[in-house]
């Protein structure tokens, strides 16, 4: 076997070559080998350290970016939600509570959740109440973008409401971002737990009871609609097992958001900022879109649904929102009233002003549909058709 050393098909040596020599071109070769093998590792780790600088680079550029998101959703959160504050104000103290029911008494500030002393009720009721005679509920939740508004705000429609000799409750759920999706639909089923703590206190039906609300309630009405009649979606929620089953009769929806993805792109004054605030600071396009089904209840209506009497205004820019519901709720074959009032007057939620005309309307066919679902006849055939289901 020969000694000589090779490399490839070439002998690196001859035998004219003293082994001296030889050994010296052998080391020459073997130091040219390892300073290539050296550069190369050089290059790998230089590759390396390069590309973990670039993901460094983009993980900060990432962060950067979510930081001025951020800074940017804080500085016009806090514009938006000063600017509602001030007009909260204004309306408590002249328009939404003008004509008032001065038939009904008021108790306010009732605190349903012990671990969150914040969370409170009003109650609404006749002053003349037959106190043998157990009330029906009628559970109001009231709009503001879901970063604001209060129940004594609201207090022109849930006294009118309550003059008609229903048990009003006038839910505050807290406002986003810190209440954020799922913590106000689970604030709201805390207080309708509360009520059935307090059913026999307060003489109260609670076995169905009816809910409402406008803007932003009207979206968390709709929601809780769906959760009494939906086991998919019910089963989606951390509910208190008190109220988790809590069966609504019927719905009255004020110019809701039943769609919210689609709502970002009405061109709805400041809706970018109100349903972000909802979903906590993330903007709605940027959820999964099993998230966005999630907060949007028009994608859990079946034949259960409750009935419900709908509302819109011509010059409202959430309007479409409406209609869309409405449709799913006729392919579905749940009952539904519509009333969309007309004239320069139907705005936004503007059933809750108590001096319009058109409100006047909306009132009064509230009031048949109420009637309707909530007569002896109706209550007791509804109950018959359960049990045979």
């Amino acid at each position: 076997m020969s000694n000589k050393n090779y490399t490839g098909n070439k002998f690196l040596t001859n035998k004219n070559m003293t082994e001296s020599e030889k050994r010296r071109l052998f080391d020459f070769k073997h130091i040219q080998l390892e300073l290539r093998r050296k550069e190369l590792d050089n290059k790998i780790a230089r590759e390396e350290f390069e590309a973990k600088l670039e993901a460094h680079t983009r993980k900060m550029r990432k962060k950067a970016k979510k930081a001025a998101k951020k800074f940017a959703f804080d500085v016009k959160y806090a514009y938006v939600a000063g600017g509602h504050f001030k007009n909260e104000l204004l309306g408590f103290l002249t328009i939404f509570n003008l004509n008032r029911s001065d038939k009904v008494r008021t108790i306010r500030n009732i605190r349903y959740d012990d671990a969150d002393k914040r969370m409170y009720l009003n109650i609404y009721e006749r002053k003349d109440r037959d106190m043998s005679q157990k009330a029906k509920v009628f559970v109001y939740i009231h709009g503001g973008g879901w970063i604001g508004g209060y129940p004594a705000t609201r207090e022109g429609f849930t006294t009118r409401v309550a003059e008609k000799g229903y048990f009003v409750v006038s839910i505050y759920y807290g406002e986003a971002p810190m209440y954020s999706h799922p913590k106000m639909i689970e604030n709201i089923y805390k207080a309708f737990a509360w009520l059935k703590d307090h059913a026999e206190e307060y003489n109260i039906d609670v076995d169905e009871i009816c809910v409402g609300g406008e803007s932003a309630g009207a979206h968390l009405s709709a929601m809780a609609g769906a959760i009494a009649t939906n086991p998919e979606y019910n089963a989606l929620f951390n509910l208190d097992e008190r109220s988790r089953h809590q069966k609504i009769a019927c719905l009255v929806l004020n110019c809701g958001v039943y769609d919210m993805l689609k709502a970002t792109t009405t061109g709805f004054k400041n809706i970018g900022i109100y349903t972000q605030s909802y979903c906590g600071g993330v903007e709605v396009k940027d959820l999964p879109e099993d998230e966005q089904k999630q907060i949007s209840p028009i994608y859990w209506v079946t034949k259960d649904f409750p009935p419900t009497f709908a509302i819109s205004g011509e010059n409202d820019k959430l309007a479409v929102l409406t209609f869309d519901f409405v449709k799913t709720l006729y392919e579905n074959g749940v009952y539904v009233d519509h009333y969309h009032a007309q004239g320069k007057y139907a705005v936004h939620a503007f059933a809750v002003l108590q001096v319009l005309k058109i409100t006047k309307i909306a009132m009064q066919g509230i009031y048949e549909f109420l009637d309707k679902y909530n007569s002896p006849q109706v209550v007791k055939k509804r109950k018959r058709n359960k049990k045979r289901q």
